[in-house]
């Protein structure tokens, strides 16, 4: 049974109906979860699910909310989305909701979420629920081999990997004599297995016998084959080559953290060498993850290996941090298993330690250590060793503020803000009236993302330092979107201390969030004159963030008197007086660029014009589904949103890249873009078509090059056969199999009526075998002849 026929007839229907973002939503967020794109269905799944119900369309309801979840369950959440999952489970199983199909997925993202929170302790229900649902289905459900894979891993979680390997093939066969197609997560599924049951010799024969069946285009299954090589490597002996197997830990994503510290435990237990505070950060960033998303066993035994990793490096301190995380965590396992006798082991390893006095001795006595680490000598240190001889310094001095300051950096800068802000919150309390530690505290807490404590810190000390107050609360409203609120506290800053004129910047971004630029202008006007006042040079960034709020202001004099000022030349203005001509607009061709704009989540390059230091004229239309912008003259800040190649020959061809605009000045006056698609006519009809159609104002954007073809339905595997070998070989190689096709966007002006375009085109593609499926379907003619042509030429 195909689970998502229905989900196909849907997004045709959705199409027909003009629903087009929708229908691309259907296919889009599966494809980003399954691209490991997190973020992104995080960012699109809200939306679908707004779309979705005001059409009452229930069943997609359960559709995403199960990409959501299970693009979550990858990433390890557990406690903190049970309850949500518990809920999607409920409203699948609803009179309305449980024909759907995957009303069984969302039960794999139940029963995988308990997995995430306690494998072991929540094994017997993950059974049960499996069981019930495996009675349900059949194995020519394609949800068949996920409930099936869910089962083998709550199996291993009972400490059956042996039987979980047996019972997976004997669900694989069942798929096969039923003639499904296997998914590729049985395997890593086995090999996971194996692992557990401390055969790496046997999974690595595995993958290698997998190999040629592995998706080598499915990023997230060629990461985990990867990861779980590397581990079995280490466990196999070789943990030198588990280890140059691993990719970086910073160029991982959240899903594969767990994997990738699994396989360097192992190697590093096994090469004292690979035992590095990098692999020590690494760890603690994954511990930190998973007591944010609240999977506990996994952090349990994670931490206790952190503990006899940190311990061997002599870092007790981090020892002794991840004892506290596990213990945090011990008592929400549902069953302990030993994790709490295993947690208590390792305290008591961090207690003999420190008794034993097991470290590194710092190079100088505490009172010399703050300056001694600012010198030359301490380049290089691991953050680590630094804050492990800090924290000694700090005992032994607790009153000394550049201790204390310089520990609470150092925690921070390795992603322990909690531990940070316990290190000087006493000192923070005792002196309201030191405007050092107040940043400092300032600063913490922003960086620990705590923006309440910043409005606590606020409130402590507005009486004697309200400026400062001002200051702080101005910057929680920028970081919250608050910008109509940045204003008005700036003016408290200012009422308070004049002086404090470089918050008019902060002053001037909030404005231009707002879109008020006068406000914006007038406050970066005062910045630069502040600067010029006190005889220094304004910085050319200064500058420039005047010459963009002028621009957007359309305030053109101001324009060019900050181009001058930066050196760059403009032609002269419009003819007439010279105030005339300095305040008359600028819209020079300075050449192609591409802008990035964000498109619901995905980056997209538009071509455009650039038509003045920050101006440009959009020259590409925009796809279906997304709103116009062919015509568009914008402003945006020239800074590159990518860098440009530093091979001189590849800098020759390359179109720089800038990031998105900031402001539309003249939005174009196009309606949407319709696609032309088929069999290539030749250049020169191509070439009239387009002429005739730019006579008349429309705009033609051909997407397609030489390589694009489509099915030759008039050819044939017997004719391919009787034909030269050489020649077949040739075009196989080459790629250029069929007829040369065509693929072109059509964009009318917003006034033409979709109807007149498709009346423009028939008339204009007479004979021709090209065909415009949407713009038939927009002007509500009939698309049968259309689809045909889709069909016949597998467009």
């Amino acid at each position: 049974m195909d689970s998502f026929a229905w989900v196909n007839d849907l997004s045709d229907r959705l199409e027909e109906e003009g629903q087009q973002r929708l229908a691309h939503l259907i296919h889009d967020v599966p494809h980003q979860q399954y691209q490991g794109n997190h973020a992104l269905v995080e960012a699109l799944v809200p939306e679908a699910l707004a779309t979705a119900r005001s059409l009452d369309i229930p069943w997609l309801d359960v559709y995403f909310k199960h990409w959501l979840c299970a693009s979550r369950v990858a990433r390890h959440h557990g406690e903190v989305q049970l309850g949500e999952v518990v809920s999607a489970y409920e409203s699948a199983h609803q009179d309305k909701t449980q024909g759907c199909p995957q009303s069984v997925c969302v039960t794999q993202d139940l029963v995988a979420t308990y997995a995430n929170v306690d494998g072991p302790g929540w094994a017997p229900e993950r059974l049960a629920a499996c069981d019930e649902t495996l009675a349900r289905i059949d194995p020519s459900w394609s949800c068949f081999g996920c409930i099936s894979i869910e089962r083998a891993n709550a199996m291993g979680d009972q400490g059956q990997p042996r039987e979980a390997v047996l019972y997976l093939k004997d669900q694989r066969e069942q798929q096969r004599r039923a003639g499904e197609e296997l998914t590729t997560l049985f395997v890593t599924t086995e090999v996971e297995q194996w692992l557990a049951a401390g055969e790496p010799r046997t999974a690595l024969k595995l993958l290698d016998d997998s190999e040629d069946d592995a998706d080598e285009d499915d990023r997230r299954e060629q990461a985990t084959r990867r990861l779980q090589r590397a581990r079995a490597l280490a466990m196999a002996g070789e943990p030198q080559a588990a280890w140059e197997l691993l990719p970086a830990f910073e160029n991982i994503e959240v899903a594969e953290y767990v994997s990738w510290c699994r396989a360097a435990v192992v190697a590093a237990r096994a090469l004292p060498e690979l035992n590095t505070p990098a692999l020590g950060h690494a760890i603690w960033t994954t511990l930190e993850h998973l007591h944010t998303v609240g999977s506990h066993r996994l952090l349990t035994d994670l931490a206790v290996a952190q503990v006899e990793l940190s311990l061997a490096r002599q870092v007790p301190w981090l020892a002794a941090l991840a004892v506290a995380r596990a213990r945090e965590h011990v008592p929400l396992l549902r069953d302990d298993f030993g994790a709490g006798d295993s947690v208590q082991q390792a305290a008591q390893a961090v207690a003999s330690a420190l008794a034993l006095a097991t470290v590194q001795p710092a190079p100088c006595g505490p009172e010399q250590l703050s300056a001694w680490l600012r010198s030359p000598e301490a380049e290089g240190l691991s953050n680590e060793t630094v804050v492990q001889w800090l924290e000694q310094a700090h005992q032994a001095l607790p009153g000394d503020e550049g201790l204390a300051t310089m520990l609470a950096s150092a925690l921070s800068n390795y992603g322990c803000h909690a531990q940070a802000r316990s290190r000087l919150q006493a000192m923070v309390l005792a002196a309201p009236q030191s405007v050092a530690l107040q940043n400092h505290w300032f600063e913490l807490c922003v960086k620990a993302g705590d923006l309440a404590a910043v409005e606590e810190q606020a409130r402590r000390i507005e009486a004697g330092l309200p400026a400062m107050a001002a200051w702080y609360r101005a910057q929680v409203a920028a970081k919250e979107g608050r910008h109509a609120q940045v204003g008005p506290l700036i003016e408290q800053v200012l009422a308070h201390d004049p002086e404090a004129t470089p918050t008019r910047r902060l002053w001037a971004d909030a404005a231009m969030q707002l879109k008020d630029f006068a406000t914006a202008v007038t406050q970066r006007r005062e910045v630069l004159k502040a600067e010029e006042a006190a005889g220094e040079t304004p910085a050319p960034g200064r500058r420039w963030e005047l010459l963009i709020a002028a621009t957007a202001a359309q305030e053109w004099a101001e324009v060019r008197a900050q181009t001058r000022a930066l050196e760059m030349e403009l032609e002269p203005g419009e003819p007439g007086a010279p105030d005339e001509a300095e305040d008359s607009p600028i819209e020079e061709n300075w050449g192609l660029v591409y802008l990035r704009y964000d498109e619901n989540g995905r980056e997209r390059d538009v071509l455009a014009r650039r038509t003045g230091p920050a101006t440009a004229r959009i020259v590409q239309p925009s796809p279906r589904g997304v709103p116009q912008r062919l015509g568009d003259w914008v402003v945006f800040e020239p800074k590159l949103a990518e860098q440009p190649p530093e091979d001189e020959e590849e800098l020759r061809e390359y179109t720089r890249v800038f990031t998105e605009p900031v402001h539309v000045l003249q939005k174009g006056t196009h309606g949407p873009s319709y696609m032309i698609d088929g069999v290539h006519p030749g250049e020169d009809r191509v070439t009239a078509l387009r002429d005739a159609l730019d006579e008349a104002g429309w705009s033609t954007w051909q997407y397609s090059n030489e390589g694009y073809r489509v099915t030759d339905p008039d050819a044939s595997d017997e004719e391919g056969d009787e034909g030269s070998d050489d020649e077949g070989d040739d075009e196989e190689e080459s790629g250029l199999s069929g007829l040369p096709g065509v693929y072109l966007a059509v964009t009318a002006p917003a006034d033409v009526p979709p109807r007149a375009i498709a009346a423009r085109l028939a008339t204009l593609c007479q004979g021709l075998q090209l065909c415009w499926l949407d713009l038939a379907r927009a002007a509500g003619e009939p698309t049968e002849w259309h689809e045909a042509m889709h069909a016949r030429y597998d467009l």
